[in-house]
């Protein structure tokens, strides 16, 4: 685990610097005098922003006011992921314009993936899982805010901004920065160093389903760090587990280094491409 930890270490820096372009990210309200869409996506347009507000809200709390309102908070986060599950199941199976096919079809995924690790929270003992979690409903909250700029654009016959489109991959590379920090910390096991890599797997296997941006050039970078993150997860799993993996610790440590000139290079046009008018 030592290469990896030296490789994540060597883009901390750049990965500090994205989080606060992230939080600049914001969900917007639907403008005014936009045209009819799709039943369905008229319901997720109206009412979803205020349910991803509901959720995070609750997960992200840190204010000593939401923190003495938790069980107020609980309740509107239950409703919300209640009600943006019947979203999902009537989205799963309705027939749209297409285009709006590929941001509700993103949709759909992401709402059953946020409602997987909602649900796993309330279960699990473990809290470096629960820590994990709260990672994952922050970046799959953002990933569901991206499908609905997304469908926004479309109702109106416009190309959504890189702005409003990027909120989701740049929260998964925030959440990324955390299961990094997991590997580093000196208390790391064996068990922490599986799970962290098992969630930059996960993370880095929704990066590449949602590199479908405004900007292809962007997006090819998106899927070849997604791609060489993905290996590396899976060969450091197995390393960790002392199973034979696809790739030697030699060729994991050289691909770090590849990994990270890539990612270096990634922060680097997408904050171009946030400032850009």
């Amino acid at each position: 685990m030592s290469h990896l930890k030296r490789r994540l270490v060597s883009v901390a820096a750049v990965l500090a610097s994205l989080s606060v372009t992230s939080a600049s990210l914001t969900l917007t309200s639907a403008p005014a005098g936009a045209s009819a869409p799709t039943s369905v996506v008229t319901g997720i347009l109206a009412h979803t922003d205020a349910y991803l507000t509901h959720l995070r809200t609750y997960f992200l709390c840190s204010s000593a006011k939401c923190k003495a309102e938790r069980s107020t908070l609980l309740k509107s986060a239950q409703s919300s992921m209640s009600a943006l599950l019947a979203q999902e199941k009537v989205a799963a199976k309705a027939a749209v314009a297409p285009k709006y096919r590929a941001s509700l079809d993103l949709f759909v995924g992401d709402v059953r993936s946020l409602e997987a690790s909602f649900h796993e929270y309330f279960i699990t003992t473990s809290t470096v899982t629960l820590s994990g979690l709260v990672g994952n409903i922050f970046y799959l909250t953002s990933d569901v805010g991206s499908d609905v700029n997304v469908m926004r654009a479309a109702s109106t016959n416009t190309a959504v901004t890189f702005k409003l489109w990027v909120e989701g991959e740049a929260a998964t590379l925030v959440a990324m920065q955390t299961d990094a920090s997991a590997l580093q910390s000196s208390t790391a096991t064996k068990s922490i160093g599986i799970y962290a890599n098992q969630l930059l797997e996960a993370e880095a296997t929704s990066m590449a389903a949602h590199a479908n941006g405004p900007n292809k050039s962007f997006n090819n970078l998106l899927k070849n760090f997604a791609h060489n993150q993905q290996r590396i997860s899976r060969s450091e799993i197995l390393f960790l587990q002392g199973k034979k993996a696809p790739m030697t610790e030699t060729q994991v440590a050289n691909l770090n280094v590849t990994v990270a000139a890539e990612f270096a290079s990634l922060i680097k046009v997408e904050t171009a491409l946030v400032k850009k008018k």
